[in-house]
């Protein structure tokens, strides 16, 4: 499944108190969703391709404006309860940023268009 491209002026995010932070928003098709990650547009095809990765086994939203781009993971997955889960898969995210051919680890190498 892909993930829903959303442009950053058609939601109103608001800000909440989430993994011992003030955490960035948004509720999205009856779903609420929190900013994992924010990276500059010239960026913002690897962040999609991270996130249609991403997308099929969590659901994500991604949101773009001309500046930048965002990955947004829904709240009641388990993976946004799992610290040591956020952190790999922002080392994840970041090491996608720099090498574009990179698959990470807990993707098991699969293409992300692989149906399960």
């Amino acid at each position: 499944m892909l993930p829903p491209v959303v442009d950053e002026g058609n939601f109103f995010p608001f800000k909440f108190w989430f993994r011992d932070s003030i955490q960035d928003g948004m509720y999205y098709r009856s779903e609420l969703y929190y900013r994992l990650q924010t990276v500059d547009a010239q960026q913002r095809s690897r962040l999609y391709h991270f996130a249609c990765r991403l997308a099929q086994r969590e659901a994500v939203v991604v949101t773009a404006s001309q500046r930048s781009c965002s990955l947004w993971i829904n709240l009641r997955s388990s993976l946004a309860r799992d610290d040591r889960a956020i952190a790999q898969l922002l080392d994840e995210l970041a090491e996608a940023l720099v090498r574009p051919n990179y698959i990470p680890p807990s993707f098991n190498g699969r293409s992300p268009f692989e149906l399960e």
